[in-house]
């Protein structure tokens, strides 16, 4: 077990791959990982900085990874429609979009006025139609098929208001992750090339109007060598107007945030999704409350054994709540297996709920 941080500042850093050509596992928010393998080789990558490698027999407890210079050349203002033209030409070549199959972990992390009150853990194998979808292919609720191998679920039904948050679906979550178009006929477009990296970052925001209270903005980073998305973040705030927020009973998302990242298989040499991160702030107020509740759902998708042709046996709803999932606790799974670890805050929730003799009504798969 060991902890990843930026040499500079030392903070953690989230989602550094820690892997080697047998093996691989992620960091989790903290910056620490768990990783073991037969094999003694060992390295350390996340966009924006040096690849660290090592063996297992020198790496530190702690490992810092140092910062990448990059400099930025002229920058171009630009239009939405010329960049995404560019992505859409180059997708025969860049993504498979024949059926395949990957292995996922999945987390679901709920807080409640910023204390966890659900998590749900999920392992499983996917098969998906295509990993992107064009222009002429439609989205259909049949494109994605589950199979659920373990899970580890534990949280509120319904908090002391009597209300019911509800989770999205394993086709929402996966649908999500896939809509990368998030710019408009409206929006501002920068393309800032990277020097010495054959990537372009180009930055897009829609600024609040008389039309809409809406902010958003993000940027993909692409390779200019073959137009393909290597990373994908875009932010939307959300301002509710002030009449609505008089009211006895409301409901908005004055917060949304994804993150994708992407990388190419080395076997067949197509891009697919390495990992993604969702997060959305919902604020509600029934008509018993004084004040408003505020809510912080976040999704964390990671993607192992990619675009392969795995036997999947669906059997979960790919339509349902997962949180309303039944999949047995296997302890054994739990407590050897290191894709993404708890953090401290996750731990002692757990901790407390299996303890707790608490009148609400609790879903909890562990006991």
């Amino acid at each position: 077990m060991g902890t990843v941080l930026a040499l500079d500042t030392k903070e953690p850093l989230e989602f550094v791959s820690v892997f080697n050509d047998r093996d691989q596992t992620l960091t989790n928010v903290e910056g620490r990982f768990l990783f073991t393998s037969h094999q003694d080789s060992i390295y350390f990558h996340t966009p924006g900085f040096v690849r660290y490698a090592s063996t297992f027999a020198h790496v530190k407890d702690t490992v810092y990874l140092e910062r990448r210079v990059i400099d930025l050349d002229e920058v171009v203002v630009t239009n939405a429609k010329t960049i995404l033209q560019r992505i859409k030409d180059s997708i025969p070549n860049n993504y498979l979009l024949t059926p395949s199959t990957e292995r996922f972990f999945l987390r679901v992390l709920l807080k409640r006025n910023d204390s966890i009150v659900r998590l749900q853990d999920m392992f499983g194998q996917l098969r998906r139609k295509t990993t992107i979808y064009t222009g002429d292919m439609e989205l259909k609720k049949k494109d994605f098929e589950v199979e659920l191998l373990e899970m580890r679920q534990a949280g509120l039904q319904n908090d002391q208001n009597n209300v019911y948050f509800i989770f999205p679906s394993l086709y929402r979550i996966i649908t999500e992750f896939l809509r990368i178009n998030a710019m408009g006929p409206n929006f501002e477009v920068v393309e800032k090339p990277l020097l010495h990296t054959g990537q372009i970052r180009v930055d897009f925001s829609l600024m609040p109007s008389a039309d809409t209270l809406n902010h958003s903005r993000g940027h993909y980073i692409i390779n200019t060598r073959d137009n393909a998305i290597h990373s994908f973040t875009v932010e939307v705030n959300q301002t509710l107007p002030a009449e609505q927020l008089k009211k006895t009973e409301y409901g908005h998302t004055p917060f949304l945030e994804s993150y994708v990242r992407y990388e190419k298989d080395k076997d067949q040499q197509k891009y697919y999704m390495k990992y993604g991160k969702q997060q959305a702030v919902v604020v509600s107020k029934t008509k018993d409350q004084e004040r408003p509740t505020t809510f912080k759902i976040e999704v964390i998708w990671h993607t192992t054994d990619p675009l392969g042709q795995l036997p999947v046996k669906g059997n979960v709803n790919e339509q349902k709540d997962v949180f309303k999932l039944k999949i047995p606790y296997n302890d054994a799974y739990w407590q050897s297996q290191n894709q993404l670890l708890l953090t401290k805050e996750m731990e002692d929730f757990l901790l407390r709920l299996n303890k707790a003799d608490t009148s609400f009504k609790v879903r909890n798969n562990m006991k």
